[in-house]
């Protein structure tokens, strides 16, 4: 029976390829820890990904689209090692898309960068464990230019040649047994999205966008005290009291007759906080693609509230240059200017280097640094690695690198090295760790 299954799917994929194109491919990148040590020893380590979470070891992705190009759909499969357990899940895009026309494509579904203008430099650390050594993380892909990956609907418009119009909503789908999932206009069209991009031939593209993150808190009157149970509903926080079972039990049962949005307990005091909106971030950018051997981009980022203490503003800048055909540089720097004035700007910046030794064999290195422009610097912190890959056949790489992460200041601080993850000794964090990883990785 399963025989006669696996033939009729097989033949209806053949008949329907005879009408559509269907291409199969994947690209795969995990990073077995061997040893490390979180500042209190050398230790055994983990395995993860470059962007952390469990390890992703088998992965499919289908693309279909339609002969006359008029229609299409993107699909991703992948196994992931939880423990010492697999488990199933679907990638970061899965939609349909339609052209009506020539100039209009429209998406629905879970959409990752459908637009194509995420803009950024990657290099060294970000193929690697990244670590947290960038302002706001590590900014990587997204650095100057947010990408869009709303799970509803988004829309693709192309006037001109040169010309991109694009916008997203997100749509929240229907659960079973739920009549409908209509939300507050400011649930939907307060977060909605819309931008453009020019190309200019021969120089490079010009981008802009608005990413609607509508969010209206009420006026918070009351505290909480350290040590005790809380609810939040609509932004504003109740105490509940000592953090006893009881308290606990309340908080749970609150949060599931829908009285409050989440419950926790409060490490520290919570204090009183004024009603506030956010309306959204403002990202302008330009990506210098004219030059030969070199790529270059810089952006700027605006939050825009009814608070001027949160309007905060990013900038942010990178490039990569091919020096010669076997070495390459790359570098980035991003700044980040908070709104109020009692708090100090953030900077982080970082450069790499690639280069082959061999037609199969190569090198890689950088360093990074992120400064909190604090008198004491408290939170500075640097990451470096060293590294080398070996290409196996057309489809494949093993690579082994060294990697450490100097001057932490709590354990958020070691990123993605959590495999290894920084260890508090007598109330101190540890100010270095280190991990050896080997890079497996495929594509096709």
């Amino acid at each position: 029976m399963k025989k006669l299954i696996g033939a009729l799917a097989l033949a209806a994929m053949v008949a329907t390829s005879a009408f559509a194109e269907v291409s199969f491919g994947a690209w795969l990148c995990t990073l077995p820890t061997l040893i490390g040590s979180d500042g209190d020893g050398i230790k055994g380590g983990g395995i993860s990904n470059p962007w952390g979470w469990a390890s992703r070891p088998a992965r499919m992705d289908i693309n279909w689209t339609s002969d006359d190009g008029k229609a299409g759909m993107i699909m991703g499969l992948y196994c992931n090692q939880n423990g010492s357990s697999m488990s199933f899940g679907g990638s970061d895009a899965q939609e349909l898309w339609i052209k009506p026309i020539d100039q209009i494509k429209i998406h629905v579904g879970q959409m990752d960068n459908f637009a194509g203008t995420m803009g950024g430099v990657t290099y060294g650390s970000w193929n690697w464990l990244r670590p947290n050594t960038g302002v706001d993380g590590f900014w990587g892909e997204n650095m100057t230019f947010s990408k869009l990956n709303d799970a509803g609907i988004g829309l693709q418009i192309f006037p001109v040649e040169a010309l991109q119009i694009f916008a997203s909503l997100p749509l929240t789908a229907v659960s079973k047994g739920e009549d409908n999932v209509l939300g507050r206009m400011d649930k939907v069209f307060g977060k909605g999205k819309i931008g453009a991009a020019y190309t200019i031939d021969g120089i490079g593209t010009i981008k802009a966008q608005f990413l609607g993150q509508y969010d209206k808190k009420d006026a918070n009157a009351s505290t909480v005290a350290k040590g005790n149970i809380y609810t939040v509903k609509d932004g504003i926080y109740t105490d509940l009291g000592g953090g006893t079972t009881a308290e606990m039990a309340n908080a749970e049962l609150a949060v599931k007759k829908g009285d409050a949005d989440s419950w926790g307990y409060a490490t520290d005091a919570i204090p009183a906080t004024p009603a506030s909106t956010k309306y959204g971030t403002f990202e302008a950018a330009f990506d210098l693609t004219g030059i030969d051997k070199l790529f270059a981009t810089v952006g700027f980022a605006f939050t825009a509230t009814d608070n001027s203490k949160d309007n905060n503003m990013k900038i942010a800048l990178g490039g990569s240059y091919g020096i010669t055909e076997a070495f390459k540089l790359a570098a980035d720097f991003a700044l980040n200017i908070p709104g109020d004035s009692d708090k100090k700007p953030t900077a982080s910046f970082g450069v790499g280097l690639d280069y082959a030794l061999t037609d199969a064999l190569g090198l890689t290195a950088d360093v990074r640094m992120l400064m909190p422009f604090d008198t004491d610097n408290a939170g500075s912190k640097l990451s470096f690695l060293v590294g080398a890959q070996y290409a196996v056949g057309s489809n494949a790489s093993l690579g082994l690198g060294f990697q450490a992460v100097v001057g932490l200041s709590d354990k958020s601080g070691a990123g993605n090295l959590k495999v290894v993850n920084a260890a508090t000794v007598d109330n101190e964090v540890k100010k270095f760790i280190f991990a050896v990883p080997v890079r497996a990785s495929i594509w096709f």
